[in-house]
């Protein structure tokens, strides 16, 4: 059974202003759990992510923040992805 919330954004998600900007904000949510998810993981703190990857720790609480609009940049993101062993993949998918 979809709750209000679901059935709201469902209808919204029509209007193709809305789904944009939706899909922009889930899009950064997912990057901003994953970096802290794999920093986590790797018992780092952000600061010492930070230093890591050459840059400030607000840099990366910022990152980590999904409430944050701003998008960090691909080039930052293979950056990051290196510091943890792993390759930046971009998927252009169906929608």
């Amino acid at each position: 059974m979809k709750s209000d919330l679901d059935r709201h954004i469902e209808t919204h998600l029509k209007d193709k202003e809305f789904r944009i900007y939706f899909e922009k904000a889930e899009a950064k949510r997912k990057i901003a759990q994953e970096i802290a998810a794999l920093r986590k993981a790797k018992h780092l703190t952000q600061a010492q992510l930070a230093k890591e990857v050459g840059t400030r720790q607000q840099v990366i609480s910022r990152i980590e923040n999904p409430k944050d609009k701003r998008m960090p940049s691909f080039e930052f993101l293979d950056i990051i992805a290196k510091a943890f062993n792993r390759r930046l993949v971009l998927s252009l998918q169906r929608s």
